[in-house]
């Protein structure tokens, strides 16, 4: 009897069609992963490219019928239409980035996740093969996808969603490790609000790629249209009391999605308490008061995302011969923290602020050495009558020839009603 076997048609544009050749052709692929596979078999060097192109700022695009897939996506049926695999320079300004893939998770996703694929039943991309030979291949393929696919993409993870690194400032300088944090964002409607990610909006949507069936429909009939973009905005003018999502106060507090207390414990990764004195700066080698407010510009809009406030003082880093092992950092929240569900004066929800803490020591004789870096969240609603302070302590490590600490904060994120206002209190050694 006489197989048919289906031809499908990859293209690589750019520099990888350069290299590796514009049009390839395969015969029976299940997936397109198969196809990334093959193509990684028959090319070491594309593979290899494909691991190390993250660390030159490249990601790339998978698009079949004209939409962009995701990891997940490769294991879905080939289809008719030539699969394009696109380079794409990524940045932070990119506004598509969630439809690119790296290069790594590419690898992984087409050699070590279990299924079909080279492994795969019937035909595969080796042939007919006999049943024997079938379910041997499968079972070794799923045990090895098993193992290799939960280390591979556990890197792949944390290039997504890279840990914040200290730089090496040459052998023997750093002994220890100091506080490394990046806590998660905020949780709850807070982000439904925002519009980042909608919770009123979940009906179903039609989306189709080019290239579709378009059907010819007779008499009267209910459809759906393809769906371009949606832009909710959600108002409710009928709550004169100005109700909240829950009774506003200091309990509602949390940091990094954990409850903020007065008492001294770790919170998502961060030493958090709630509740600090003023810094007195009598001492200032062991205390620097700061006293910089963000959003204090002369308006009562909380300013944007990206502000920095540095200290003007540094401490110093050792006090004698004993060298510092900690330093807390000491903020104050004012007129309130909350936000509105739609315009002011609807419902109001948590309001949220996202910054991050760097501590850089200087060093005698070589390159500053940025100590410690924490990223939090502080989340909550609070009415503006009652305003209040927190702090988080930081671990730095032991420094050869370390001599100042110098404190800088950020603006991450920001989801809060006009005139919510954060101020850096100061920072220095046993202010906690």
């Amino acid at each position: 009897m006489r197989q048919f076997f289906a031809m499908q048609l990859v293209l690589l544009a750019g520099e990888l069609g350069e290299k590796y050749g514009q049009q390839h052709e395969y015969y029976n692929l299940q997936t397109p992963a198969d196809a990334i596979k093959l193509l990684c078999i028959n090319y070491p060097a594309l593979k290899n490219e494909l691991v190390e192109a993250h660390q030159n700022g490249i990601g790339y695009k998978v698009i079949q019928g004209g939409a962009a897939m995701g990891y997940d996506e490769l294991q879905l049926p080939f289809g008719s239409k030539p699969l394009l695999v696109v380079p794409v320079i990524t940045g932070s300004g990119n506004k598509e980035s969630g439809q690119i893939l790296l290069g790594v998770g590419l690898v992984a996703a087409s050699f070590l996740l279990p299924g079909a694929g080279i492994f795969g039943a019937g035909m595969g991309v080796f042939g007919p093969l006999a049943p024997a030979a079938i379910a041997t291949l499968t079972t070794v393929g799923t045990a090895v996808s098993t193992v290799g696919a939960s280390l591979i993409l556990s890197g792949t993870a944390s290039l997504i969603s890279p840990q914040p690194q200290l730089p090496n400032s040459g052998a023997g300088r750093i002994k220890g490790q100091g506080t490394r944090v990046r806590g998660e964002g905020p949780s709850g409607v807070t982000r439904g609000a925002s519009g980042v990610e909608s919770y009123a909006f979940t009906g179903p949507a039609n989306t189709v790629g080019t290239g579709a069936t378009l059907p010819v429909v007779y008499g009267r009939v209910i459809t759906g249209s393809h769906l371009l973009a949606a832009n909710l905005e959600t108002s409710d003018d009928s709550d004169p009391l100005l109700m909240a999502t829950q009774t506003p106060g200091l309990s509602t507090l949390t940091i990094n999605g954990e409850r903020l207390t007065r008492r001294f414990q770790p919170l998502g990764g961060l030493d958090s308490k709630l509740g600090v004195r003023d810094v007195n700066s009598t001492n200032r080698d062991k205390r620097i008061r700061v006293e910089k407010t963000f959003g204090d510009s002369g308006s009562d809009k909380f300013l944007q995302t990206g502000e920095i406030i540095s200290a003007d003082s540094s401490l110093d880093y050792k006090s004698g011969k004993i060298k510092r092992k900690s330093i807390d950092v000491l903020f104050e929240v004012i007129r309130g923290l909350y936000d509105y569900v739609g315009a002011p004066g609807t419902t109001k929800i948590d309001g949220f602020i996202t910054y991050e803490i760097t501590l850089t020591v200087s060093v005698s004789g070589g390159e500053d050495v940025q100590a410690a870096v924490a990223r939090g969240t502080l989340q909550g609603l609070v009415n503006e009558t009652q305003e209040f302070s927190f702090g988080h302590r930081l671990e730095i490590p032991k420094i050869k020839d370390g001599r100042r600490v110098r404190l800088a904060v950020e603006i991450i994120d920001v989801g809060a009603k006009d005139g919510t206002k954060l101020k850096v209190q100061g920072y220095g050694y046993k202010l906690i």
